[in-house]
């Protein structure tokens, strides 16, 4: 094989790699943009509901009709009990450390 020949065929190769890297990064683009327009929307719903203080009772409200009091009470003890577990789980893991 001459020195041209061995050239053309790097190069073949080098745009064959080259292309797929730009389909890939393409992809990757598409997942990172669907997920900052997730998080822009619920960044403009936040921020409406802080200006609607009134929206943000009515929220709370329809949560507590939803969940019922007594359901969603059990879930924040839960919650509680949890957050306090890994609260002592991590002081432990720092004075042992």
């Amino acid at each position: 094989m001459s020195r041209r020949q061995e050239l053309a065929a790097k190069r073949a190769m080098l745009v064959a790699r080259s292309e797929l890297q730009r389909r890939d990064l393409a992809t990757s683009t598409d997942d990172v943009a669907y997920s900052l327009r997730k998080v822009d929307a619920v960044v403009s719903v936040a921020r409406r509901a802080a200006t609607h203080p009134l929206l943000l009772a009515g929220a709370v409200a329809a949560v507590f009709v939803v969940i019922r009091p007594r359901r969603l009470l059990r879930g924040l003890t839960l919650g509680l009990s949890a957050a306090v577990a890994v609260q002592r789980a991590a002081a432990l893991l720092r004075t042992g450390a």
